[in-house]
């Protein structure tokens, strides 16, 4: 079956790694039905970075892009929000999120399972998408993971879907268990069945990337785009950086989507920025209040910050 995949809507920050990521989504999602193993996708960051975001964006693009006829659940999306360290209790949520009642009471080996697959098959699920998913990875318990990691061989193994994980730094464990100590066998490594991974990463306050950051941001609230070449703006636009540096694009998120703007001049959208700041922020000096930042500090915390990224 050939799936129609979505293209990277205006939707999504035009970042080389949210562009990357969005593309090996759509190319491990097209490999629904292949009988090749290796099509699993890890996508991991830092808190932030706009990973659940990304996969949200793709969800419902995919699902407009559907041909006929559509399955009734092309994506099963599910998010760990708490440490689940069974094979089974990680298969009743996942049951639980095609809005079915996993059953109760002793069960036969396997019955869990079977019930799942039957249910992605019904439902058409074509590709599944695990949030959170180091949640599921117990650092200090090896034969867990290890026990978990080889049921999500079993299921990139058996499923016609492909499996996107999407995780922390920590996820990265789905890759390279089994590789360092050697303290656990582990002969069904995970990383056989995956494509080259994707980290999202911070952008560079100084680059052209960052501009369209700015810019598409300022779009969502109908200001006009903004310049390296006006000095006003390039400071304000260092200013929002150092914001940016607190919780990446969940920082501007809240600076620039919670709350309406409603003016139209360049002082009203930095007073706006400055109360949002306040409200919705942690950081204890206001990067938007010159008198607790001058434009000289804030371009060269900009600076010192893009020189750990060093792109």
């Amino acid at each position: 079956m050939k799936i129609k995949t979505p293209k990277i809507p205006n939707s999504i920050v035009q970042h080389r790694t949210c562009i990357d990521a969005w593309e090996m989504m759509a190319k491990v999602h097209a490999m629904y039905g292949s009988p090749l193993s290796n099509k699993g996708l890890l996508i991991y960051g830092n808190s932030g970075q706009g990973k659940t975001y990304l996969a949200e964006q793709y969800i419902k693009a995919a699902q407009a892009e559907m041909l006929e006829p559509v399955p009734q659940l092309p994506v099963l999306y599910h998010r760990f929000r708490e440490s689940n360290k069974t094979i089974s209790q990680i298969q009743k949520l996942l049951i639980g999120a095609m809005g079915a009642t996993p059953p109760r009471g002793r069960l036969e080996p396997g019955e869990l399972h079977a019930q799942l697959c039957h249910l992605i098959d019904v439902l058409g699920v074509q590709l599944i998408v695990l949030d959170e998913i180091q949640q599921v990875l117990p650092k200090s318990d090896g034969h867990t993971t290890q026990a978990t990691l080889k049921y999500f061989c079993c299921l990139l193994d058996e499923l016609p879907a492909s499996i996107v994980f999407i995780g922390s730094e920590r996820a990265q464990r789905l890759l390279k268990f089994g590789m360092d100590k050697k303290t656990i066998d582990d002969n069904e490594q995970l990383s056989r069945r995956m494509l080259r991974s994707v980290k999202l990463e911070s952008v560079n306050g100084l680059s052209p990337s960052w501009l369209n950051c700015v810019n598409w941001f300022l779009s969502c609230i109908n200001y006009p785009s903004m310049s390296y070449q006006r000095k006003h703006e390039a400071i304000l636009m260092s200013r929002i950086y150092v914001a940016y540096a607190e919780r990446g694009f969940s920082t501007l998120d809240s600076l620039f989507l919670r709350e309406p703007f409603t003016g139209s001049t360049f002082d009203e959208l930095r007073e706006w920025l400055k109360r949002n700041f306040d409200t919705y922020c942690n950081r204890k000096i206001n990067p938007f209040d010159p008198k607790a930042m001058t434009d000289k500090q804030a371009y060269e915390l900009t600076y010192r910050l893009t020189q750990k990224i060093g792109r």
